[in-house]
């Protein structure tokens, strides 16, 4: 390894790495850490979440329909969308006062 006459080079070199830090860490970061505290917020993340799914695989989903209720300290949700024709079932669940990023999502059937 070589003497860098340069102290500046070195200066560069360890601001790029930093902003790539910065920059990694405020990716992994964008996480939903929204609190779902009741069915109905759950709904609607349910809602979200499967949509931008069946979205991200080219289909177009519509005319959504849900219902909600506890389970002892779990929140349930289950959905249904219609697409091309066809029912898919969604089941959603999280533990009361959990963030968003911890519930779970089923996506049931085929278009």
């Amino acid at each position: 390894m070589r003497d860098d006459p340069n102290p500046n080079h070195l200066m560069s070199r360890s601001a790029a790495i930093f902003l790539l830090f910065v920059a990694s860490t405020t990716l992994a970061g964008q996480q939903d850490d929204r609190v779902i505290n009741s069915g109905s917020e759950l709904r609607d993340w349910c809602r979200e979440a499967s949509e931008a799914t069946l979205v991200g695989r080219g289909m177009t989903p519509f005319n959504w329909t849900a219902s909600y209720w506890d389970q002892a300290n779990t929140l349930m949700v289950k959905g249904q969308w219609r697409i091309e024709g066809s029912n898919l079932t969604v089941d959603c669940s999280i533990t009361k006062g959990a963030q968003a990023r911890f519930a779970s999502v089923s996506i049931q059937g085929a278009p």
